[in-house]
């Protein structure tokens, strides 16, 4: 009988067959009676690092998350079907945002994060952060205006809401204004916080507003008509969906950090290849019905999800550059001091 070299993925099936010597010998003298071939093989398998007490090992594996949105889906399904487990971690997910959750993971309090933008914002910041797993590799914002609104022309002299001045949405939106013939200098911007931004525009207090999926469904539920005027993630460099983590948890971590990333990958490929399954998913982690799961998935997810969790090098530069250009930086750090995908697919 030939024996071939089991990888550690190929050995992740076995983790039951764990057993102490004296157990092993006796279930070897059981069934000898079947051949030395079946001994052999016994044999060998016990000299093998099963992985049976991987759990263990990892512990659990704590996540900044910005909360329930589209963008940390994957890793909502990895965690409710157990891909964390099945790679020896639990995942610990814990809402916060912004720099605030950046900080905390530097300070250790997290071991990775679900705002990959966050953290390529802090590592051309200076902070000493890498984005490890890109899979949605540009901003999900979609452009909403009251009835009567029916394109970016007629924004101007309107008020818009957008989640930060100076933020991309509002870049996105006035590059689409330029597209679409319009003077962006003529409307009025806003600052009304993803959250927020909705019910301005349902209540009357703006004229139009980006929006991130799956806010929208707001305006739908509200009675009122409101116009969809596009998708405006092409007008604008950044990252969405993804995973951060610190220079030190690479260093001091790099099995757990692979174990994150076989996790990630397993519920990506769950996302783009069962619909119906990420569906429900979506359904009860996003708290909106399966109809609007459903649209959100067929316009939003499966549009927009990337199918690997890279991103080229001159995408790299160019959210760099954005970055750079959002921050007013005179001069941003290399990208490869930035990106590390080294730890997908091992």
């Amino acid at each position: 009988m030939h024996l071939r070299h089991r990888s550690h993925s190929d050995m992740r099936g076995l983790s039951g067959l764990t057993m102490s010597p004296s157990s092993f010998s006796r279930a070897c003298a059981r069934l000898s009676h079947l051949g030395n071939g079946v001994v052999l093989l016994l044999a060998a398998l016990s000299l093998f690092p099963l992985t049976v007490h991987a759990a263990e090992q990892l512990g659990t594996l704590r996540f900044a998350t910005p909360g329930p949105t589209i963008t940390t889906l994957p890793m909502q399904i990895a965690s409710e079907k157990g891909m964390d487990k099945e790679e020896g971690f639990t995942a610990a997910f814990t809402n916060t945002t912004g720099s605030v959750a950046i900080k905390a993971m530097l300070a250790g309090d997290f071991d990775v994060t679900l705002s990959v933008g966050g953290s390529l914002t802090a590592g051309v910041s200076g902070a000493p952060t890498k984005v490890i797993y890109v899979h949605v590799a540009k901003p999900l914002y979609f452009l909403y205006g009251r009835e009567g609104v029916a394109n970016v022309k007629a924004l101007e002299g309107l008020r818009v809401g957008v989640d930060a001045i100076g933020g991309s949405g509002e870049f996105a939106l006035r590059r689409a204004m330029q597209a679409g013939g319009a003077d962006p200098s003529k409307a009025t911007f806003l600052a009304m916080g993803f959250q927020n931004t909705p019910p301005s525009l349902i209540a009357g207090a703006i004229d139009a507003a980006v929006l991130t999926p799956p806010t929208e469904f707001q305006l739908t539920k509200s009675g009122k008509t409101f116009a969809n005027l596009g998708f405006l993630g092409d007008y604008a460099a950044g990252l969405t969906g993804g995973v951060g983590t610190t220079d030190k948890m690479i260093r001091e971590r790099p099995n757990a950090i692979r174990a994150v990333l076989r996790a990630q990958a397993k519920a990506h490929r769950f996302v783009l290849e069962n619909r119906a399954e990420t569906i429900a998913v979506m359904s009860r982690f996003l708290n909106i019905s399966a109809d609007d799961a459903a649209q959100s998935y067929d316009s939003t997810v499966h549009p927009h999800f990337s199918k690997t969790g890279e991103i080229p090098v001159a995408v790299q530069q160019a959210v760099v550059d954005e970055q750079g250009r959002m921050l007013k930086l005179s001069r941003t750090p290399q990208v490869s001091t930035l990106f590390d995908f080294s730890f997908i697919g091992n």
